[in-house]
């Protein structure tokens, strides 16, 4: 029955939403059409896509008659199709092919012939090089057109990547030119230049400049897919992406590989994952309100960077990159977005943005406000009494939280003059949490009465701050052969939390036995990280290339914790629980990358060393130095094909806070302890992938030495007292199957898939004095389905499951669920309306955690609010006119040279 109601919802739904629209409407066949409906025609008959710019092809008409195309190739229905309206075509890959203007008028347009069946005696060499704007930005999917310098006759075309990369991959010896006309850019044609040695031909950056057109009457029909993969991550174009609503941290969780756990730790391949916004490193203190904050429809895409080199800090196994929006428009842009979301409560927030840019200059502003209402929940169940087996203990807390989170933003970019540019930027929020924090306790014997029952009738209320102060310069020298960045970071970043616990003891009868200590708790934090940064990359020649850099972060931490009760008849500080801290630590490091790309072959080695200084006042004192060589070398069969094999140490230190004796009391049954004596865990991760034409395999296996997790480690019988603290266990592995596959069904379904069709893992270690090992398979999946129901309106579909899996010494239980939403372009792209739900079935995060350790036992459950629906609006305003400017990169002479 109920399969049946979801079916008639399901098809209720589609007649609402689709009744406006046709997927296969007919057209006359002897009608006059336009090009792009043939096109469209032609992709959905062959299940690939044309990339052309609206503007060159919307004025072409012909008649096509689609009966006298039917059984022949696409090759022959593109020549008859194409060709005589004056344009050409050349196939990209597999799957896209690239209609453009004839650029000879003297000679018949000429399209690229391959005959896979015949050996060409002659050698041919590849012809690579890269297209920048004039503020050294890459430019992407824009065609470049190989000439012979001769008579400029039409050799080939290619089409940039998204880093403004192109290749012309066999080209017969000869003397070429190349030139590149994208609108919105002054035409530019390189001087000739010669191919033939049997080596590669590098060709120095093409910089060109910005001409003055209207973007309003430019429109780029192919679009960027959601998901693309490429040898060492995934670009997840968040824009593109019907789920783009709320805060990043929804947005991370419909993004590949990303998981967010109960308490919003986000991880990438299940590995400790470092967090970069605009390529800039955030705090670890700072990390949870920044994501909190950060509006989706600030995002234009997140880099999943699964592989990532010894650039980056060995501290962390994969790295995810936020690229926020700014507009490259001159003039004055900008948006407005609103959106709110419902469960069993609710929230909403509202943000603003906008950017101003003339000439060297740009200058961009956000802010915005989020209010709202969340809960989480733990529900618990412990025996620890060993000669009472039947004889257990409850822990069930709810805590419902008011949040007003204030967030805003400011920079400004400076080209200085042709080949430097600075940067400023501030960013910052102020956070307010509060609410009740309800705890009860129950004690008794299971299939019995309880004995008697504790309540804890808990408040808190919490003030939080962080702000960033960023100072970039980046110079671009040599025609891009050699490239500077540095960086400044301040972050400041303070949380004062009060607690208070007023609490009832009841017996099996509803009577009261006694009143308990009342008691309060003030936490104060104030941290300051420092973070400075210089990264350098030289260009060789013949395709080698060196990465060099240094960073320095420094870290004062100042913290307290104010632990007061009522024993006395009035609050008194209780220096058993109460303390006060101050860290001072500074890690530097150093790297170094050195790689060297062939015509089907890549290598890159790099090695990255550490010092760690720590200066825990009246504690402790540490220092030390660690090495961490990773490898990465990569084949390619093909454009499509590929295959590699990379090596990649991490180190996971042990929080500086955990190394200190304090007492922290969450319940009355439960204290939390530190351990001086934790030691840093140590990873190395060995991984093979390979690229498949879309499908993307990556076997990896980690090995972890020194497992820091959070276990108990004494119990008191008689008060029921269970005291916990972190530990290193003894050895743990995991091996796991990573699986990236895009699949274009036709032209308005896609599909994206992603997970790991199995892995098994293994934890090792003591806890209260005996060694336990635990081990398990384990496997999750997570599929977009993308349906495109008409040029404006996008309806997508997440669902994702994982099994049960082993962490630690504990048993984790699985989670599914779907999330859905509709995205509604309007006015031409102006404005964005989204509408749908997340968690729809299932509780978000709604799983069990069993941990067994011979006397202690436990079944805890975690849940929060779920099952919610969500509405966004955007708005973008503004003038987009692009004005030309008269910067210089600094590569001119290099050009000239060619």
């Amino acid at each position: 029955m109920k399969k049946n109601l979801k079916v008639s919802f399901i098809a209720l739904m589609c007649v609402l939403f689709f009744e406006p629209f046709t997927f296969g409407q007919q057209v006359k066949q002897e009608e006059t059409q336009a090009l792009t409906q043939v096109l469209a025609k032609l992709s959905v008959a062959f299940k690939v896509n044309f990339l052309y710019e609206e503007s060159q092809l919307k004025e072409k008409q012909l008649v096509y008659q689609a009966n006298n195309f039917s059984g022949k190739p696409l090759k022959q229905i593109l020549d008859a199709v194409i060709l005589p309206l004056n344009l050409s075509w050349y196939k990209v890959d597999d799957k896209n092919y690239s209609i453009f203007p004839t650029v000879s008028n003297t000679a018949a347009p000429v399209k690229q012939k391959v005959n896979p069946g015949i050996a060409d005696s002659v050698a041919k060499d590849q012809v690579s090089g890269r297209l920048l704007d004039e503020h050294a930005r890459p430019l992407e999917y824009t065609t470049v057109t190989l000439l012979v310098a001769a008579d400029s006759s039409f050799v080939i075309n290619s089409l940039t990547d998204p880093d403004g990369k192109f290749t012309f991959p066999s080209v017969k010896p000869g003397i070429y030119k190349i030139r590149v006309s994208p609108i919105g850019y002054s035409s530019y044609t390189t001087r000739p230049f010669t191919v033939g040695g049997n080596a590669p031909v590098s060709i120095a950056p093409i910089s060109i400049q910005s001409s003055g057109e209207n973007l309003k009457e430019v429109k780029i029909t192919a679009s960027k897919p959601l998901v693309e993969a490429k040898s060492d991550r995934l670009i997840f174009n968040v824009d593109n992406s019907a789920m783009a609503v709320g805060n990043s941290l929804q947005v991370l969780k419909s993004a590949p590989f990303v998981r967010i756990s109960a308490d919003n730790t986000v991880s990438l391949q299940g590995k400790r994952t470092m967090i970069l916004i605009d390529g800039k490193p955030v705090p670890d203190a700072a990390l949870e309100n920044i994501l909190q904050t950060m509006p989706a429809g600030n995002i234009l895409k997140i880099e999943l960077i699964t592989q990532p080199s010894a650039k980056y800090d060995a501290a962390f196994g994969a790295v995810i990159n936020i690229i926020t929006k700014k507009s490259q428009i001159e003039g004055f842009t900008g948006d407005v977005r609103a959106d709110g979301s419902t469960g069993k409560y609710a929230s909403a927030n509202l943000n603003t943005s906008a950017t101003y840019k003339r000439k060297n200059l740009t200058l961009y502003a956000s802010g915005g406000v989020t209010k709202g209402t969340d809960i989480f929940s733990i529900s618990s169940e412990r025996s620890q009494d060993p000669t009472d087996p039947l004889y257990y203990l409850t822990n069930n807390w709810s805590r419902i939280t008011d949040n007003n989170l204030y967030n805003f933003q400011a920079s400004a970019e400076l080209q200085l003059d042709k080949n430097q540019s600075i940067g400023l930027l501030a960013n910052g929020g102020i956070f307010y949490f509060k609410g009740p924090w309800a705890t009860t306790n129950a004690f008794g014997r299971k299939n019995t009465r309880i004995d008697s029952v504790s309540y804890t009738d808990a408040t808190f209320n919490q003030r939080a701050s962080s702000y960033t102060y960023n100072f970039n310069y980046h110079l671009l020298a040599d025609s891009g052969r050699n490239e500077l960045l540095v960086l400044a970071t301040f972050t400041p970043w303070q949380r004062n939390l009060f607690q208070d616990f007023p609490s009832v003891l009841y017996d099996g009868a509803g009577n009261i036995i006694r009143i308990p200590t009342h008691y309060q708790n003030r936490n104060k934090a104030a941290i300051d990280v420092y973070i400075a940064q210089t990264d350098y990359i030289h260009e060789f020649k013949k395709q080698w290339k060196l990465e060099a850099g240094f960073k320095f972060q420094y870290t004062n931490s100042n913290t307290s914790v104010d632990y007061q009760d009522n024993r006395n008849g009035q609050f008194e500080s209780n220096p058993i629980f109460s303390n006060q801290s101050n860290l001072k630590e500074s890690i530097a490091s150093v790297y170094g990358i050195l790689s060297k790309d062939w015509k089907k072959d890549k290598v890159q080695m790099g090695l990255r060393i550490e010092n760690t200084r720590a200066d825990f006042v009246d504690n402790f004192k540490q220092d030390y130095s660690n090495f961490f060589p990773t490898f990465l070398y990569q084949h390619n069969f093909n454009q499509d094909n590929n295959i590699s094999i990379s090596y990649k140490p991490t180190i996971n230190r042990a929080p500086y806070y955990e190394l200190v004796p304090y007492t922290v009391l969450l319940n009355r049954y439960t204290i939390e302890q530190g351990n001086p004596s934790l030691t840093p865990q140590f990873n190395d991760t060995y991984t093979l992938s390979a690229n498949i034409h879309k499908l993307n395999l990556s076997l990896s296996y980690t090995h972890t030495k020194g497992t820091i997790g959070l276990f108990p480690y004494k119990q008191d019988l008689t008060t029921k007292v269970t005291y916990f603290t972190r530990q290193n266990l003894n050895r743990a592995s995991d091996v796991s199957l990573y699986l990236f596959y895009p699949i274009k069904i036709n032209d308005w379904w896609e599909t994206l898939n992603s997970g790991t069709p199995i892995g098994y893992n293994i934890a090792e270690g003591p806890v209260l004095g005996t060694n336990y090992k635990l081990a398990a398979f384990h496997s999750d999946f997570k599929s977009s389905q993308v349906f495109k129901i008409s040029k404006n309106l996008k309806l997508q579909i997440d669902a994702y499951y994982w099994t049960s899996y082993v962490q630690d010494l504990s048993k984790n239980s699985g989670y599914k669920n779907i999330d859905a939403s509709f995205l509604l372009n309007l006015w031409e792209g102006k404005g964005q309306l989204r509408l749908g739900g997340n968690e729809l079935v299932f509780k978000r995060n709604d799983y069990l955690i069993e941990r067994n350790y011979g006397t202690f036992n436990s079944a805890e459950r975690v849940s929060n609010d779920s099952k919610r629906v969500f509405v966004g609006f955007t708005y973008k305003f503004g003038k987009s006119k692009i004005q030309k400017s008269d910067t210089k990169l600094g590569n001119e002479d290099a050009l000239k040279r060619l």
